[in-house]
């Protein structure tokens, strides 16, 4: 047994001579501690954490909420009941939806209490507590919610991140029942271990989104909101790509995990731009537009000596994302990254370029072309499909724009989840994402 699971079988409280079942589900329960544990990006952490919880006490449906500011924030949310044919874009349904952290309600008051809550059915919750079951999204839906298993995350220093909500146990016949004590011990110790994986890779996005800032100081346009939908756009799409394609789950967990941080970082280049080119409000010279396009270079600088598999990927994007499937993008073929004139080559072509960049190529292309900008307007969904569709085969993988105008559900909810608001008021900033 590995030192990570004795430490954990040391916390589980088990009783003195447990039965075969307990024992098996002990070793499950550790299992899946051990295999978030392997997960560093926090919407990926997030989705797995709650669809192993579910799966381990057979629950239908199920909430993650994150708090912040004295809320509750929805983060995550599944329903095998309602979500039956396509299961991508119920993660993205809480968008900025929150409650309060207070006693009224059944998520708040675990969040406030630190306290789990067992409750058999909550449309008959006894009088005397005071917190109550809200039956609006029942009404909404026509779900009936009954059993609800409700833990908080809470980490080893007694800090409550968010809580868990797990809804309607069902047996082998399908049937709905109440969870049990023992489904309330093993998912509360899940949930400590889940917590303090989720206290790490929230400062791994912590960090990332700060380098995005930087970048945003330069190019006003490269702001958290786009990089978030990016990223999600980008590995939503990999996702159904990986489907065709019969990846394995811990390929496409371990990808998934990956790609996003990639995606969010593909023009972290810029921050080496100069401000007089970047906002230069008339047109560019030749010797202007090759400055811009060498943020692909800049880049990828910044991962070429690390031996990480993440680094990998992040190099691939950051260098690769303006390469045209037809061979005619930038920066091709660079025989000296670290060159004081670095020489753009030939064009990679087809899967000459990294599947990682063809996908952040696609959906950074898509979310610029719907964005507002100070020298443009924001074009609409269709025309943006449009234009996705009439470059397909020269500048993008014909099978991922296929596979992108299939999903466009999936990328309108993103778009909902992190909707960008405001333009900044700045000059404008050459866009070369096309």
């Amino acid at each position: 047994m590995s030192l990570m699971k004795k430490a954990l079988a040391a916390k589980v409280e088990i009783p003195a001579a447990p039965s075969l079942r307990a024992r098996r589900d002990v070793n499950e329960l550790l299992s899946t501690i051990e295999n978030i544990y392997h997960i560093k990006d926090l919407d990926t952490l997030l989705e797995n954490i709650l669809l192993e919880a579910r799966k381990f006490v057979n629950a239908d449906a199920g909430t993650i909420y994150l708090a912040a500011g004295g809320r509750l924030y929805f983060s995550y949310v599944q329903n095998n009941s309602l979500f039956i044919q396509d299961k991508s874009r119920d993660k993205y349904l809480g968008g900025s939806n929150s409650l309060p952290i207070n006693r009224s309600s059944i998520a708040g008051y675990v969040a406030l209490t630190g306290e789990s809550l067992l409750i058999d059915d909550v449309y008959d919750i006894i009088s005397s507590v005071s917190y109550s079951f809200n039956p609006a999204f029942d009404k909404k839906s026509s779900y009936r919610t009954q059993s609800l298993l409700v833990v908080p995350l809470t980490t080893r220093e007694d800090s409550v991140l968010g809580v868990i909500q797990l809804i309607n146990a069902k047996d082998s016949a399908g049937r709905v029942v109440p969870f049990s004590m023992q489904d309330r011990l093993y998912i509360s110790q899940f949930a400590q271990s889940a917590a303090n994986a989720i206290e790490k890779a929230k400062l791994s996005r912590e960090m990332v989104l700060r380098l995005v800032e930087m970048a945003e100081l330069r190019d006003p346009f490269e702001t958290g909101p786009h990089v978030k939908r990016v990223g999600a756009c980008s590995v939503e799409l990999y996702e159904s790509w990986a489907r065709l394609h019969n990846v394995g789950t811990k390929e496409l967990i371990t990808t998934k995990d990956q790609l996003r941080t990639a995606a969010i970082l593909h023009d972290l280049g810029k921050v080496a731009i100069s401000d007089t080119i970047l906002r230069k409000p008339g047109a560019l010279n030749e010797k202007e537009r090759r400055e811009i396009q060498m943020h692909t270079i800049y880049g990828a600088r910044l991962f070429h000596r690390s031996n990480s598999a993440w680094d990998e990927v992040a190099l691939d994007v950051t260098l690769c994302h303006h390469e045209h499937w037809a061979g005619t993008g930038y920066p091709g073929r660079v025989e000296n990254l670290f060159s004081d004139a670095p020489q753009f080559g030939q064009g990679k072509k087809g899967n000459e370029i990294p599947l990682a960049a063809r996908i952040v190529s696609v959906a950074d292309t898509f979310d610029a072309l719907v964005s507002k900008r100070s020298y443009k307007d924001a074009w609409g969904d269709s025309e943006a499909y449009e234009f996705l569709a009439s470059r397909s085969g020269s500048w993008f993988d014909p099978e991922l724009i296929r596979i992108f105008l299939g999903i466009k559900d999936v990328v309108s909810a993103i778009r909902r989840k992190y909707w960008d608001e405001a333009s900044p008021p700045l000059p404008a900033v050459r866009d070369e994402s096309a």
